[in-house]
């Protein structure tokens, strides 16, 4: 990637950090286009450059999420067990939601019920889908499972929490509450 790209991309992804706080503060409904380039000291034209409007945000925070996910895959495959890596991967699941904070995750959330099929084609699912395959090809599981309906148990609960995390706003332990449920199910289908 050239210089000027990964300074593009670097761009990119300091607005989205200001635009998720701009949201934390004032609520997605309340920030505007406007508000978000006072923020960012930048243009409405500068705004464009980054983005074709202020719902592509979000595609670019799914963006985000998969390259977090990419980042932080190798770490997540250290464990020695299928089991140990979906953990972790629930885990590093919420520390970035966490990190993005409330409003973030309700625009998420809202996105995320409305693009399913668009959902299971990112990388984010194909690294949860080939560390459950690995898992069945070396017995791990006591029970036969489909990995893409495990995928689904498991971002069912991940849902679950972070609706529970929006319900009951800031002050809720939505990564540890992700990470036992989902640690209670895989002990079920291993041990």
């Amino acid at each position: 990637m050239s210089y000027e790209m990964e300074r593009s991309v670097r761009r990119k992804q300091e607005l989205i950090n200001i635009i998720v706080n701009l949201m934390d503060e004032e609520g997605l409904k309340n920030v505007t286009v406007k508000d978000i380039c006072e923020a960012a000291n930048i243009s409405i034209g500068a705004f464009y450059h980054y983005f074709q409007s202020k719902d592509a945000i979000v595609d670019e925070m799914f963006i985000l999420m998969d390259e977090f996910f990419l980042v932080n895959q190798q770490s997540i495959l250290e464990h020695p067990t299928a089991a140990e890596q979906i953990i972790d991967f629930v885990n590093h699941f919420g520390i970035y939601v966490e990190e993005w904070g409330y409003y973030a995750n309700l625009l998420i959330m809202r996105s995320h019920m409305t693009k399913s099929d668009y959902n299971r084609q990112r990388r984010l699912y194909g690294i949860l889908e080939e560390i459950i395959i690995e898992g069945i090809n070396n017995g791990e599981f006591k029970v036969k499972i489909d990995p893409k309906e495990l995928i689904t148990m498991i971002f069912v609960i991940i849902r679950g929490y972070l609706l529970e995390w929006i319900n009951r706003e800031h002050s809720y332990p939505v990564r540890g509450n992700m990470v036992k449920e989902v640690t209670y199910l895989i002990n079920f289908l291993t041990t």
